[in-house]
């Protein structure tokens, strides 16, 4: 199947359409508006279906591996270890749900939800050692 001349018609033209069509016929339309008449037919075909002139897809691309629930436990963990790796991260999903993601996902998924990497900063790590008001570690 060939398409030709296709273009864009946005959603307030295909409701002029319907609306239209109460006092004029398809191909009166078609003249009025420059829009092809199997296009009026089609849109019309789908607002009597759905009531709406617009497709919406059911849903785009995979299902996640991960939903809310995997996600808010997640969030919990880090919660209540903030400085805690994805790799334990992994473990705990494993442990606590059952589900064997990869890392990235869970990299992907936290993400998604505002977490961001920890770095390391190696200039604070060597202040913390140089610096001797800290005390010993050990309490001596």
């Amino acid at each position: 199947m060939v398409y030709r001349n296709r273009r864009h018609i946005p959603c307030a033209a295909k409701e002029q359409v319907v609306t239209m069509l109460a006092h004029m016929k398809p191909s009166q339309i078609a003249c009025a508006t420059g829009i092809n008449a199997r296009t009026i037919q089609r849109t019309m075909e789908l607002w009597w279906k759905t009531g709406s002139v617009q497709r919406t897809p059911i849903e785009q691309g995979r299902k996640r591996k991960l939903n809310a629930l995997d996600i808010a436990f997640l969030e919990g963990c880090i919660e209540r270890t903030p400085d805690i790796y994805v790799s334990e991260l992994q473990h705990e999903l494993k442990e606590a749900c059952g589900i064997d993601v990869s890392e990235p996902t869970i990299t992907r998924a936290l993400c998604r939800r505002g977490f961001s990497r920890k770095e390391v900063c190696l200039k604070y790590i060597s202040l913390l050692i140089t610096d001797t008001s800290l005390g010993d570690p050990c309490g001596n």
